[in-house]
Formats: C-alpha cells, structure tokens, sequence
C-alpha cells in the first residue's frame, strides 16, 4: 500500500511533510505534530486537488505543561539522572548537540542558575 487514510507527520520537516504528502491518499488525512521547522515540503497543489485534510494538532494543554513543570521541580518524578543540565545561555548548542545525537541523554535541563 502507497498511499493511507490517515498520515501522522511527527516530526515536523520540509522532507516529512513532503512524506505526508506524498503517502495520503484523495480525501485521506495529515495530522502534524511535529515541530521541527516551519517552512517547507507539502504539495498543496496536490492537497487542493485530491481535498487532502490537513490538521494541526498539539500534545498537551498550557495546564499540562504547568502541571508537569511543577511536578518536575518539585521532585515528585524521582530522580531526573536520565537528563543532563546545562546553563541556559548554551541553549542552542543544546539543541544542535541533541539533532546531530552526540547528547548521551535523551532530555537536556537548560538552567538559568548555572
């Protein structure tokens, strides 16, 4: 099968929305969740003519994202040893150590205090 119902771009770059366009089929649908860029890869030409759906969709609510931070510094999660902290003014080299995957951990703690 080439082409699905339903197509879920979680990643969110020119080269997978390009992806999701490509395998959903006339009438089918895209759900993005990914935010790794803005610009880029869907044929809405294509999306237009075949009356694909396009849905934007987030992951939690600004209440689960304050809930969560919360329980984060509040130490209910137990201990945190699979993140690693750095000083938030090295923030973007955070980021770029995480996308060319030389970061040991899978979560970075960017902190202000440090």
């Amino acid at each position: 099968q080439t082409e699905f119902d339903l197509v879920v771009d979680g990643v969110g770059y020119e080269a997978t929305r390009k992806l999701a366009s490509e395998y959903a089929r006339a009438g089918g649908v895209i759900a993005h969740i990914g935010l790794g860029s803005n610009a880029g890869g869907l044929d809405v030409r294509r999306m237009t003519l075949q009356e694909i759906t396009f849905i934007g969709t987030y992951t939690y609510t600004a209440e689960d994202f304050r809930d969560t931070a919360e329980a984060i510094f509040d130490g209910r999660l137990g201990h945190l040893d699979w993140t690693e902290q750095r000083p938030l003014k090295y923030g973007q080299k955070a980021f770029c150590d995480i996308r060319s995957g030389v970061v040991a951990t899978p979560k970075i703690i960017l902190s202000p205090d440090m």
